[in-house]
C-alpha cells in the first residue's frame, strides 16, 4: 500500500514539472464568445451554396484565431459561420475564405470517417448538455466527405459512431463553402419543455492543409484538441422541438438463397433454397436515451478484417467493425489501452470485448438470435445495458451475453464508473466486475485508475483470480 502512495506522489510531482516546461496553456475565457441561432419556418435546399434568402438573416460568427502553428495569432484566411434551425433540422453554413482559391485545397481521401488533419477540413463541436464534458463532432472536407465522432472529457473518443446528417460543399475561386443539415434526432441534448430556449456549448475549427494552419472560433491551447469543450463558445437562442415518441427507425432485411449443384463437387451437396428474415430497430426514446433491438442479425455489410502476419507469441487485437456493436461503444469500453509512448509495454485490459459475440475463436460467424441495448446519457450520469443471445450449433453452445455499465460524473471533470459482464452457457459462467475512475488534476493533467475482479465458474468450481489494479496519468500530451 505504501508503494502505491509513493508512485502516486511521484506522478503528481512529475505533472507539475511537465506543466511548467510544456506549451503555454491558457484558461478558458471568462467571457465566452456567443452565437445566436435564428429560427426559420421552412426547409432549406442543401447544395453547398448558401444562396437562399434565409442565410442572409442569420447572424455571422467570425474572428477565428490560430491554434497551429502560432497559438492565438491572427489567421491568414478568414472563416465565417451562420446558423439556422427549424422544427426538423439544425443548419450550419460555413464559408472558408482562401486567397488562393481552389488551388490550395488538399483532399487525400473521400471515404466516410476520413483521417483527421490529412486534408482541408471544417468541424463543428456541439455540447448539447452544456456540461463542458461531452461533445458531438461533425466534420467535412471540400468534397462533402463526412466524419463524425463522440468525445468525453477530451480523452475518450467514439470514432466509430455514425450519425444521420447531411452536408454538401462547393468550391470557388475565393475558397470553399459547406452547408450542414443535422436532424434533431441525431443530436443529444437536455429534454426540452415546450417553448423553452436552451444554451449549448459550441465551437468551430478549420484545418488548411496547404500551410497546416489550424484555427478555431473560440480559442483553444495548441496542447489540446479543439474538442476540449470547456474552451467552447456559447450557442444561445436555440429552441429544440419538444420530444416526440415517434422517433423510430426500422431496418428490416430479407435474404433469399438458392443452391444448385451439378454433381461434380468433392462431397455430396444437395440443391435447395432458404430465406432469412431479420432486422434492427432504433428508438430515440428521449434526447438522452436510445434503445436498439436486433433480431436474426446479419453482418454482411461489415468491413472485413485486415490480413496480418502475426510473428509474435501474442494474439492480434482486431477492432470491432459491426455497426450494432459500434454504437455507443465508448460507454461500454472501460479499461486501459496501450500508451502512445509505449511506456509500460503494450498491455491492453478490456473487460468487455464485443468481438467475442457472434464470432468463434477462429473468427467464423456464429448466428445471433436476438439482442438489445439501452443507453442513457445525461449531465449527472451515463448508464447502459446490453443483452445478446448467441445461437448454438455443432461447435458452439448457445450462449447468453450481458454487460451493464454505470458512470457517475463528479464535479466538473471527474467521474467514477462500474462495469459488469456475464457470459453464460450450459457448462460455463464467466463474471467480470470492474471499477474505474477519472480525475482531472488541472487543465493538462489527469489520473485514471482501474480495478478488475474476474470470476470463472465451471459447474460447481469457482476460480477467483487476483485483482488487477492499474494506474495511469497524462500531462501535456505526455502519457506515462
Amino acid at each position: 500500500m505504501h508503494k502505491f502512495y509513493y508512485v502516486f506522489l511521484f506522478f503528481l510531482l512529475f505533472s507539475a514539472a511537465e506543466s511548467v516546461k510544456g506549451q503555454n496553456i491558457f484558461p478558458p475565457d471568462s467571457i465566452k464568445k456567443t452565437l445566436n441561432a435564428t429560427k426559420i419556418d421552412h426547409h432549406l435546399k442543401i447544395d453547398g451554396k448558401l444562396d437562399e434568402s434565409a442565410w442572409k438573416s442569420a447572424k455571422i460568427a467570425e474572428g477565428f484565431v490560430q491554434v497551429e502553428p502560432f497559438q492565438k495569432a491572427k489567421v491568414n484566411h478568414e472563416t465565417q459561420i451562420r446558423l439556422l434551425y427549424n422544427q426538423d433540422f439544425l443548419y450550419v453554413g460555413a464559408v472558408m475564405h482562401d486567397k488562393e482559391g481552389k488551388k490550395s485545397l488538399r483532399v487525400t481521401s473521400m471515404k466516410r470517417d476520413f483521417e483527421y488533419g490529412a486534408s482541408d477540413q471544417f468541424a463543428i463541436g456541439i455540447d448539447g448538455f452544456n456540461d463542458q464534458r461531452n461533445c458531438m463532432i461533425f466534420m467535412t472536407d471540400p468534397y462533402s466527405s463526412q466524419r463524425d465522432l463522440l468525445s468525453a472529457d477530451d480523452t475518450v473518443f467514439d470514432i466509430d459512431w455514425d450519425g444521420l446528417w447531411k452536408v454538401r460543399t462547393s468550391r470557388t475561386d475565393s475558397g470553399w463553402v459547406a452547408e450542414f443539415a443535422i436532424p434533431w434526432q441525431t443530436l443529444r441534448y437536455q429534454k426540452n419543455k415546450e417553448n423553452t430556449e436552451q444554451i449549448w456549448g459550441i465551437n468551430f475549427w478549420r484545418n488548411r492543409r496547404a500551410t497546416n494552419e489550424l484555427s478555431a472560433w473560440s480559442p483553444v491551447p495548441r496542447a489540446f484538441s479543439p474538442s476540449r469543450v470547456p474552451y467552447a463558445g456559447r450557442l444561445e437562442g436555440i429552441e429544440p422541438p419538444k420530444t416526440s415518441g415517434s422517433n423510430i427507425r426500422v431496418q428490416p432485411y430479407v435474404l433469399f438463397s438458392s443452391d444448385n449443384y451439378n454433381g461434380s463437387e468433392y462431397y455430396d451437396k444437395h440443391n435447395g433454397s432458404s430465406v432469412k428474415v431479420g432486422g434492427e430497430l432504433k428508438w430515440a426514446v428521449t434526447p438522452n436515451s436510445l434503445l436498439d433491438l436486433t433480431y436474426n442479425t446479419d453482418f454482411a455489410q461489415a468491413d472485413a478484417d485486415r490480413q496480418v502476419n502475426n510473428l509474435s507469441r501474442l494474439s492480434i487485437f482486431f477492432p470491432e467493425r459491426r455497426q450494432f456493436f459500434l454504437e455507443n461503444a465508448s460507454l461500454f469500453g472501460a479499461g486501459l489501452e496501450p500508451l502512445d509512448s509505449f511506456w509500460g509495454g503494450q498491455q491492453r485490459i478490456q473487460p468487455f470485448f464485443s468481438r467475442r459475440i457472434g464470432l468463434d475463436g477462429n473468427g467464423n460467424p456464429v448466428p445471433i438470435d436476438v439482442g438489445g441495448r439501452f443507453v442513457n446519457r445525461s449531465i449527472q450520469r451515463n448508464y447502459g445495458v446490453m443483452f445478446v443471445r448467441q445461437r448454438g450449433n455443432e461447435d458452439n453452445l448457445a450462449t447468453n451475453f450481458f454487460v451493464g455499465r454505470y458512470s457517475q460524473n463528479i464535479g466538473k471533470q471527474n467521474r467514477i464508473g462500474y462495469l459488469s459482464t456475464i457470459r453464460n452457457d450450459a457448462d460455463h459462467s464467466n463474471f467480470t466486475n470492474s471499477i474505474d475512475g477519472f480525475f482531472r488534476l488541472n487543465a493538462s493533467s489527469y489520473i485514471k485508475q482501474w480495478q478488475c475482479f474476474p470470476i470463472h465458474q465451471m459447474g460447481k468450481t469457482t476460480v477467483l483470480p487476483d485483482i488487477i489494479n492499474l494506474f495511469i496519468k497524462e500531462s501535456n500530451g505526455y502519457t506515462g
